[in-house]
């Protein structure tokens, strides 16, 4: 039997918010005791010595890309992530029982949605400016409905890829999302920069359906001055029964390929928002020429696009619905966004320590237990007996991220802080450092059913 027992530090529990010295006691991946400090460890137990440090549960990142790159799910686990939700902005595995059943020995837990973009592929509706048609979007609805018996985690809906989606097809998914009791998560369809209209759009898919609506990236999406509204649109639907939430990251730069529709110079764009963030041109912001070149010749190539507002990001992340994500993606080692190192260390220096605009117990709620009552993970973002044993023991002077976009730093680079990061009972990242054990699991339909329906109803 595998025994951890975490001693001498201060426990946040995201169910009371409250913070108290104990002891935890794991044993076979799952918490077998939270018990007073002190009480002495088990003769059999591996001792991890937590005096100065925090210990709350591993955090949630409900909004991903990750989908099996095991070098960004390592990065994740090193910013105290123990379980991702991938498959999302419409984008995912077709087959989600083979994805599943592929993901073996990966470093945190994966959660995984059936994606909108992916559905209509598959049924041939590949003009990204036009409407499936009425028998597409029946073949849609048989093959979500497939993925969601497999154990997809949700629905996911791209209309910002794909331009042209009616409110047809996204009505059938996020019906079928409510009658499986998962959410929908949408990466809503921007035509400005400040519209608002596709948050109504994404509310109104809610209202109808009656599923629950995470809306992507929030600050990516309505951070540039129309924050406020678009807060203010949620928390009225919410007020007559809604159930409106979102995800949103720690940056202003949001992150896209060169070739999508989203990063089209007609959408308000301009050369000097951009940076390129892989291949051959990585850190240039380019030109006309160059534009034109990576948009005809390497489509797939990322940038960051740099819109938003930093004050914006403070503002999305106060509201009592917001999850912290991470957005992140499969890079290679020093690409990408510093969001695939540094997103949760960010939250937690900038939110609580240098600004004071949440307490340990509430950011800590946002983290995990929000998250895991969003997506019906019952077992996870808490920290009592019976509970899975994904757990993070982290100092609360020292956390901070070190992550920085390419030609300013590394968007891998470590944060500090992160003492220990525990996936099912067992210590895979000290001090830093990933130890090698590969202790994530995928997240099937066992793994909502006992809970999906209790959190559809706030749990």
């Amino acid at each position: 039997m595998s025994k951890l027992f975490i001693s001498g530090g201060t426990v946040i529990d995201p169910e009371t918010l409250s913070l108290f010295q104990a002891d935890v006691l794991c044993e076979d991946g799952r918490i077998a005791a939270v018990q007073p400090a002190q009480s002495g460890a088990p003769k059999d137990a591996r001792v991890i010595d937590a005096s100065g440090c925090f210990v709350c549960p591993g955090f949630i990142d409900p909004h991903g890309h990750i989908d099996g790159c095991k070098y960004t799910g390592t990065l994740s686990l090193l910013q105290g992530i123990t379980t991702t939700v991938g498959g999302n902005c419409g984008f995912s595995p077709l087959d989600i029982d083979a994805f599943l059943r592929s993901q073996t020995a990966f470093p945190i837990h994966q959660a995984e949605m059936i994606g909108l973009c992916a559905l209509r592929e598959a049924v041939g509706a590949t003009d990204l400016f036009a409407p499936a048609k009425r028998a597409q979007v029946h073949t849609m609805e048989t093959l979500c409905e497939r993925a969601l018996q497999s154990g997809a985690a949700g629905v996911s809906l791209g209309p910002g890829y794909a331009p042209g989606t009616s409110l047809e097809e996204m009505e059938a998914l996020c019906t079928m999302a409510r009658r499986y009791g998962r959410p929908a998560a949408i990466d809503t369809r921007m035509f400005a920069m400040t519209d608002l209209n596709s948050l109504s759009e994404a509310i109104e898919l809610a209202e109808v359906t009656g599923c629950r609506m995470i809306v992507s990236h929030f600050e990516y999406q309505y951070g540039v001055g129309v924050e406020y509204k678009a807060l203010e649109m949620l928390e009225l639907a919410r007020a007559r029964g809604v159930d409106m939430r979102l995800d949103s990251g720690m940056y202003k730069d949001w992150c896209s390929s060169i070739g999508s529709p989203v990063t089209m110079r007609d959408n308000g764009i301009e050369l000097r928002h951009l940076r390129v963030i892989t291949g051959e041109h990585i850190g240039l912001v380019p030109d006309q020429a160059l534009y034109e070149h990576l948009r005809a010749a390497h489509p797939c190539d990322a940038v960051v696009v740099n819109t938003g507002s930093e004050e914006a990001v403070y503002t999305i992340q106060r509201y009592p619905m917001t999850m912290v994500s991470t957005d992140t993606g499969s890079y290679a080692p020093g690409e990408g966004h510093p969001q695939i190192a540094g997103s949760f260390p960010r939250y937690l220096r900038k939110m609580v320590i240098e600004r004071g605009e949440l307490s340990w117990e509430q950011a800590i709620a946002h983290t995990t237990l929000l998250p895991a009552q969003t997506m019906g993970l019952g077992r996870k973002g808490r920290i009592r007996a019976g509970m899975d044993a994904d757990l993070l023991v982290f100092d609360p002077e020292t956390i901070c991220d070190r992550a920085d976009f390419p030609g300013l730093g590394r968007p891998d680079a470590a944060p500090e802080g992160i003492r220990f990061v525990i996936v099912s009972g067992e210590i895979a990242a000290e001090n830093g450092c990933a130890t090698g054990v590969m202790a994530g699991k995928t997240l099937n339909s066992f793994d909502f059913i006992h809970s999906s329906r209790r959190a559809m109803a706030g749990d």
